[in-house]
């Protein structure tokens, strides 16, 4: 009789402590999902730093280039004399090649500005993505502290 006692005794303790630290293990998981959120919102954050860090530079070198365009552009249009029509004929040779160097420049504008806008709809993302973490975090412990009270 005893030993049945001690039995139902015993499993009455195992049955209390798992039904009591079942939430405080339930907590301990979440606080550890947080955590591992926190990590990702910091490397997510660092992402969308350098990511746009290289769109500054990417946009700066793009302006460059841009300058360089528009002062082709302006040669070529300085070789066209009104007055006569059109060019000269005695400097359409040097009229084509700097024609020739406009368009290629155009073609290459064209590629870098479908990059530039490219990289800038990576940047976004990454921005959007490490704002849903930080959201995510904000939402998880506003259930955490829901509970705790």
């Amino acid at each position: 009789m005893k030993g049945i006692i001690l039995l139902i005794a015993a499993a009455s303790l195992v049955v209390l402590v798992a039904l009591a630290g079942g939430p405080i293990l339930e907590r301990h998981r979440r606080a550890g999902d947080i955590e591992v959120l926190r990590t990702a919102l910091e490397r997510s954050r660092m992402a969308a730093d350098s990511c746009r860090m290289v769109l500054g530079w990417e946009q700066e070198a793009f302006l460059d280039f841009n300058r360089v365009v528009d002062s082709l552009r302006n040669r070529m249009e300085s070789f066209e004399d009104p007055e006569q029509g059109g060019v000269p004929q005695e400097i359409y040779g040097e009229y084509l090649e700097s024609f020739e160097r406009y368009n290629d420049s155009v073609a290459a504008w064209q590629a870098r500005a479908d990059s530039l806008r490219a990289m800038e709809a990576a940047c976004r993302a990454l921005v959007e993505a490490h704002n849903y973490l930080g959201d995510s975090i904000r939402r998880r412990r506003e259930a955490l502290r829901a509970e705790n009270r």
